[in-house]
Formats: C-alpha cells, sequence, structure tokens
C-alpha cells in the first residue's frame, strides 16, 4: 500500500541507496546518451546531477555511514578503467579508492556502520551461468575506506549477485549466493557473512531453481530483510526477519 512513483526522468532510474537520515536518496540514471549519479529529497523533488562532466560510466552509489561523502563505481569504455571512486555530496573532491580493477569490475560499494571499512563485489573475469546470459562470477571483498587491506571474503565458486548490504550493527554482511546460476539446478538463496569472512549462514533454504531469492537490504532497525522473490517467472517484494524464518508479502508476486 502507498506506492509512490518518485522518478519520472528520461531514462531508468536504478540502484538506488537510501541516505543514513532518511532525506535523502542516490541513483544510478541510465540514459540514452548518458550515464549519471543523481541526488533528490525522499519525496523526489530536487533532483541533482552530480557527475554533469561526462565520463562515462558512473554508478551503483551508496552514501557513507555519516552520509557526507557517496562511494560508487566508475567504468571508462576508452581505457577499460573500471575503479570505486568517493565524491562529496555535490560532486567535488572525486577521487579513486579502488582500482583499476583487474579482470573484470568492482562494482556495489558500501560502507561499513562504522565507516572504516569499504565492501563491494568483485568480478574475476570468467564467464558463468545459462547461455545467452552468461555473466562473470563474482566474490565479495573489503577493504579500508583509503582502498587499503584488500580481503576476498568469498570463493568466486559463491556466484553471488551483485547487491549486498551492511547490518546496522556492522556484525554481517547479506548476500545473495548463486545469483548466476553458476549451478543451474539449484536456486539463489540469501545468507550472511561476518566481515571477516566466517561465520557463512543461508537464511532461505530453497531448492530446484524455479524459486529464488535475491537480497535487497536491511531495514534501519536490523530488525527485518527485504528482498526480491522469484517464482516461477513471477516477482515479488517480501520480508523476514534478519535470522530468517517466516516471510511476509510486501507486493504480491505479479
Amino acid at each position: 500500500q502507498d506506492l509512490r512513483q518518485l522518478t519520472r526522468v528520461d531514462g531508468d532510474a536504478v540502484n538506488p541507496d537510501w541516505s543514513p537520515d532518511g532525506r535523502t536518496i542516490v541513483f544510478e540514471l541510465d540514459a540514452a546518451n548518458s550515464v549519471s549519479i543523481e541526488l533528490m529529497n525522499a519525496d523526489g523533488s530536487g533532483l541533482t546531477n552530480l557527475t554533469p562532466i561526462p565520463a562515462c560510466c558512473p554508478g551503483q552509489p551508496s552514501f557513507t555511514s555519516d552520509g557526507q561523502q557517496i562511494v560508487f563505481e566508475r567504468f571508462d569504455f576508452e581505457t577499460l578503467d573500471d575503479a570505486i571512486w568517493i565524491m562529496n555530496l555535490d560532486g567535488s573532491d572525486l577521487h579513486r579508492i579502488i582500482g583499476p580493477w583487474p579482470n573484470g569490475f568492482a562494482t556495489d560499494p558500501n560502507v561499513s556502520p562504522d565507516g572504516n571499512t569499504l565492501s563491494f563485489a568483485g568480478w574475476d573475469g570468467s564467464l558463468v551461468g545459462p547461455a545467452p546470459s552468461f555473466e562473470p562470477a563474482r566474490a565479495l571483498f573489503t577493504a579500508g575506506i583509503d582502498g587499503g587491506n584488500l580481503v576476498q571474503l568469498t570463493p568466486f565458486s559463491s556466484d553471488l549477485a551483485i547487491k549486498h548490504d551492511w547490518a546496522p550493527d556492522g556484525r554481517h554482511l547479506l548476500v545473495t549466493v548463486n545469483a548466476n546460476f553458476f549451478h543451474p539446478r539449484e536456486s539463489a538463496n540469501i545468507a550472511t557473512i561476518r566481515p571477516d569472512g566466517t561465520g557463512f549462514h543461508y537464511l532461505t533454504h530453497l531448492k530446484g531453481g524455479d524459486v529464488n531469492a535475491f537480497v535487497g537490504s536491511y531495514s534501519p532497525d536490523g530488525h527485518w530483510i527485504v528482498f526480491r522473490l522469484e517464482d516461477h517467472g513471477l516477482y515479488g517484494l517480501y520480508r523476514m526477519h534478519s535470522e530468517g524464518g517466516a516471510i511476509h508479502t510486501i507486493l504480491n508476486l505479479s
């Protein structure tokens, strides 16, 4: 209920992220001839392009934990340079944190609640999944907010989805495994892992590949997880407790 459209833009508004205070939203705008990072108020007003100088392609933005900066991926088609960057809320002080990333892409950067750690999904350049939609295998990485101390938390064979999220208390990261069906007769499922790479734990236990769960994010209080359920070609939005268990409908399968 209370479903509202916030954007009316010339292109696709994708990969949104809430500011920590809930007042603004940052997102990627994919237009016909450009890609940009846009900032707007929570009601859709005040739309501002933070990357007006053409440099294809910035995307997957998210706020730092203090809400004062934005981290994002930027790919350069001319040089094939792909990296994680950071900038202020007005687009100033733009600089690289991670990259250039070898053998593929680094994407969906997120900053830990204490502001000290950057997490992101890194591709290894190999192609997996069923034809014709081959995609590179992805693993979860962390680094210091300055780009140092790079650590790989999961193997590439875990075949993670791009989207992941930090628990508000910083004790776990939320991921989707088998997202591109590296194991074609198995389902995509939601799991958690500690920031040091230990304690991998499944929250959903779907089987057979026809029903799949893809992570969205934690609620601000950390009590709930919102996720997309795909069931035999139908799609819905659901929530469950952060420890797993029964699922509750937000938007019905359609």
